[in-house]
């Protein structure tokens, strides 16, 4: 048996039992966190990947972000979800709806490449690539990668955000994968809301009822307009408040650089 096929095993039975966690070393008002959403199947949203982390060396993997597959062997997520960190207390899994589930894709993490524009003083450019050690197989029903937008979505455009974050600000993580509908904010809505915090690299979206917003172990995950991948969920102050709009990163900026980061690290196409 390879050391590559022991360690996963390992993996797969420290996944076994997994609780509700939250990454105590984040700040509530540094991430963006999905409240009044839906359990929902992940063969509805096959794009979407765990990214779970352990914290010592006997440790479980938890749940910390979300990510989006992009090809067999990249994985986009948040840069302040794995800035700073040690690569090999990372794992991804996939193709399963349920947060603390053993029965998805568990693959290890080669390559980590985040924006070199990153500024964790506003989350500027909050944008990584994970480089997976092991290729997933996309059967397009339970593992898929998710298309890039052109440009950005149009104010109003109806939003889709999904994730396994905390159900209310500060308050329990989903054990099954979640759904909400947002909308896209004019970007002088949300330079009102957050000054000259939010650039050029984000966009905000809420929704028009309130009460529905993503949250705390969110971010990472997608913001997904018409089926296409348009923002990544980063940041905003609390969850769901009417003041304080979600910020995602805004894909259609950031795109050339995700296509010559993948073009450049990845041994498949995008």
């Amino acid at each position: 048996m390879s050391p590559t096929s022991i360690s996963l095993i390992f993996i797969a039975f420290l996944l076994v039992g997994f609780g509700a966690a939250r990454d105590n070393a984040r700040s509530q008002l540094s991430q963006n966190r999905i409240i009044g959403g839906d359990d929902v199947s992940i063969v509805h949203y096959a794009h979407q990947v765990s990214l779970r982390r352990k914290t010592c060396q006997e440790c479980a993997y938890l749940h910390l972000c979300g990510g989006n597959i992009l090809n067999e062997d990249t994985v986009l997520t948040a840069a302040h979800c794995v800035i700073d960190r040690d690569i090999r207390n990372f794992i991804v899994v996939a193709g399963t709806g349920q947060r603390t589930a053993s029965d998805g894709t568990v693959v290890l993490i080669e390559k980590i490449v985040t924006h070199e524009r990153y500024n964790a003083s506003i989350t500027d450019y909050d944008v990584a690539l994970l480089f997976l050690a092991t290729p997933l197989t996309l059967d397009r029903v339970f593992t898929a990668a998710v298309p890039l937008v052109q440009s950005t979505p149009e104010i109003d455009a109806k939003a889709t955000i999904t994730g396994w974050g905390t159900l209310s600000e500060g308050g329990m993580a989903a054990l099954q994968l979640q759904a909400v509908n947002v909308f896209v904010l004019d970007r002088a809505q949300c330079s009102a809301a957050y000054g000259d915090r939010f650039t050029a690299a984000m966009l905000c979206a809420s929704a028009k009822d309130g009460g529905k917003d993503a949250c705390q172990m969110d971010a990472g995950g997608p913001l997904l307009v018409e089926n296409q991948l348009a923002g990544i969920i980063s940041w905003a102050i609390g969850c769901a408040r009417p003041e304080n709009p979600g910020v995602y990163v805004n894909v259609s900026h950031v795109r050339q650089w995700i296509e010559l980061t993948v073009a450049a690290n990845s041994l498949y196409n995008f």
